[in-house]
């Protein structure tokens, strides 16, 4: 590999392989979910199987900032500071957040326009099967975005960009401890 003191190559095109990973995967389990979700009957568990799909979702897209930081480093032979595998690793779950949210916008307005409205019916009925206070129901309904409201996009848009930037900030330094460290 070659030394640091030489002018960097642009880490982008790494990004945005290990973003595609990360948007596609998360879109792909977040579907499922609600589909899993708006297929089975409200039980009012605090804990479903759909919801273990979010979290392996999670930790399947934090391999983006490995992907990517492996990449660069292999890619064009070189070795770099933990530093910039961090910065590798953000920059995946930030544009990776940006990818699955087209992907999840192009599915609900164009290809299953209900899905949404659908999977906020079913947390609805979820609610009401827990036999919660009127004032425990509405405080609680409050937390639930209206379906294709800004508020749900700029929550999904949020968690996104902070979950999927720690982890893959987490994994992009990890990547590169094993494939950039300096001897």
């Amino acid at each position: 590999m070659e030394n640091e003191n030489m002018e960097m190559p642009s880490y982008w095109p790494s990004v945005i392989i290990g973003a595609l990973f990360v948007g596609i995967v998360s879109s792909i389990f977040g579907l499922v979910s609600q589909y899993m979700t708006i297929n089975s009957e409200p039980t009012g568990a605090p804990f479903t199987v759909a919801d273990s799909l979010g979290i392996v979702s999670c930790l399947v897209a934090a391999f983006g900032g490995f992907i990517s930081v492996r990449h660069y480093a292999k890619e064009n032979d070189i070795t770099f500071k933990i530093g910039k595998g961090a910065v590798i690793g953000l920059f995946v779950g930030f544009v990776g957040t940006i990818v699955g949210t087209v992907i999840n916008l192009i599915w609900t307005y164009v290809i299953d326009t209900n899905l949404t409205q659908n999977f906020y019916d079913w947390q609805i009925r979820d609610l009401e099967t827990q036999n919660l206070p009127q004032e425990q129901f509405e405080m609680a309904l409050n937390f639930i975005p209206e379906p294709g409201s800004i508020s749900a996009l700029l929550w999904v848009i949020g968690f996104g960009l902070i979950g999927f930037g720690i982890v893959n900030l987490i994994t992009g330094i990890i990547a590169a401890k094993v494939f950039a460290s300096e001897e």
